[in-house]
């Protein structure tokens, strides 16, 4: 299958062409070759007319031609390929030019005054184009004779300049046809420009502050344009309503929460209603901590602008390392410095830090994250050597709440807000063993 546009009109271009070229030379071959066997014919019954004016029959029925009267010099040499001859009613050669050596046997005769165009094969290397004219002779006394007038010509000549004729047409055509495509070409490279012009100004948006398609393009493009303008102006706006609404909100709850928190910690109350009180502000804590985050995610943005994935980590990895300090936790990052990927910096910041803290809260010292690209995705490796994930477990981790260690602190949101970014830009996040002994987060972004 053809994806290129450009390829795709080519090709149609080039079959169209192709075949108005063949149908034009087969036309141009049939005219030129009609044409030239009708010269051929109206040069040949010329001849004949002049033979026939120069004849003349005995009383006896000899029929008599002197060769000074013959109208062309080729009958006169022998075997000269230009020949005549009259048969007899019988069939019989009654008179024939000096150019013809032995006989020629007609396949068939014309009725009188009926003229008759063969092929007709004298050996076995050579083709004569013949005209015959049949007619009859009245003498004075009444004799009435019934002969065929014969003129043929060697067809070698004919067919030559017909095949030069045919190699020049079709040398001109292919050159012609050669030349047709390499101006369409240039046309389709020119018509197609603006096209290429929009798509490295798509790949260009190198930044949230510059989101926009400049310049004027054609009247059927422009439209589009304008729309992805439009998009993605709606996309960043949307993105600051979001975000914007959601720090007013975390803002606005900040002192319903703090006022109930004080609630809940004074000894004035019964301790049967204290605990459930702080139990319950546990739990709205809990569920609001984790919508935000799900509802801060950026997820996939239109045209996002591909961002390096080994500076984020490797930021993330210093900051952790001193966290865990007393752990002794080392983090290592094995991200190619080239490796680059259309995610929110903020998304991947997130990702990686929940997955990363983690891997070295519950890991026993060593953390080592990797990605590469294949399959048209991006594949993240978060290894540690810790107790793993334990089996069975994987899919429940994976909801909110949920926790491998409950000795540990922790609100069980960390792999259910992952697993809702990456489920965000249409992705998937696995929970495996590492080879490290571990446990291993796999997650795999596609492009697209």
């Amino acid at each position: 299958m053809i994806n290129s546009l450009r390829a795709r009109l080519l090709a149609a271009t080039a079959v169209l062409l192709l075949a108005f070229i063949g149908l034009t030379g087969f036309a141009l071959q049939t005219a030129v070759r009609d044409r030239a066997e009708q010269a051929e014919h109206d040069r040949l019954q010329g001849l004949s007319y002049a033979l026939l004016g120069s004849a003349d029959i005995t009383d006896k029925g000899q029929f008599k031609l002197g060769q000074r009267v013959l109208p062309e010099s080729n009958l006169s040499r022998p075997d000269s390929g230009l020949y005549a001859f009259v048969l007899n009613e019988k069939g019989s050669i009654v008179w024939h030019s000096p150019s013809l050596l032995g006989g020629l046997k007609m396949p068939s005769l014309p009725a009188v005054g009926q003229w008759q165009a063969l092929r007709v094969a004298r050996g076995k290397d050579q083709q004569l184009l013949t005209l015959s004219f049949g007619f009859r002779w009245v003498t004075d006394n009444g004799d009435d004779y019934r002969y065929t007038l014969v003129v043929a010509e060697n067809s070698a000549a004919f067919v030559k300049q017909m095949q030069r004729f045919q190699g020049a047409l079709w040398t001109m055509l292919s050159v012609s046809a050669l030349i047709l495509l390499i101006v369409e070409l240039l046309i389709l490279r020119w018509g197609l420009a603006p096209l290429r012009r929009l798509a490295r100004n798509l790949s260009h948006l190198q930044s949230d502050d510059d989101r926009r398609l400049e310049g004027r393009y054609p009247d059927e493009i422009q439209p589009l344009v304008s729309n992805l303008n439009t998009m993605l102006a709606n996309d960043q706006a949307r993105l600051t309503r979001y975000r914007n609404a959601l720090g007013d909100l975390a803002h606005s709850l900040k002192t319903p929460m703090a006022v109930l928190r004080g609630i809940a910690e004074d000894k004035n109350l019964p301790e049967d209603t204290r605990g459930p009180l702080r139990s319950q502000l546990a739990h709205m804590n809990d569920i609001l901590d984790y919508q935000l985050q799900k509802a801060a995610a950026a997820g996939r943005r239109s045209l996002a602008r591909p961002l390096a994935i080994a500076p984020v980590a490797e930021k993330l990895g210093r900051a952790l390392t001193k966290v865990y300090a007393e752990q002794g936790t080392q983090i290592s990052v094995g991200i190619d410095a080239r490796l680059r990927a259309p995610i929110d910096e903020g998304d991947l910041t997130e990702l990686l830090g929940t997955v990363m803290d983690n891997a070295a809260k519950y890991g026993r010292g060593q953390v080592v994250v990797d990605a590469e690209r294949s399959r048209d995705a991006l594949w993240l490796w978060i290894d540690d050597n810790g107790p793993g994930f334990g089996e069975g477990s994987n899919t429940a981790l994976l909801e909110r709440g949920v926790r491998a260690d409950s000795t540990r602190e922790g609100q069980g949101l960390g792999l259910a807000v992952a697993a809702e970014i990456v489920r965000s830009y249409n992705g998937d996040l696995h929970l495996v063993d590492s080879t490290l002994g571990g446990a291993r987060v796999e997650i795999r972004i596609p492009d697209a």
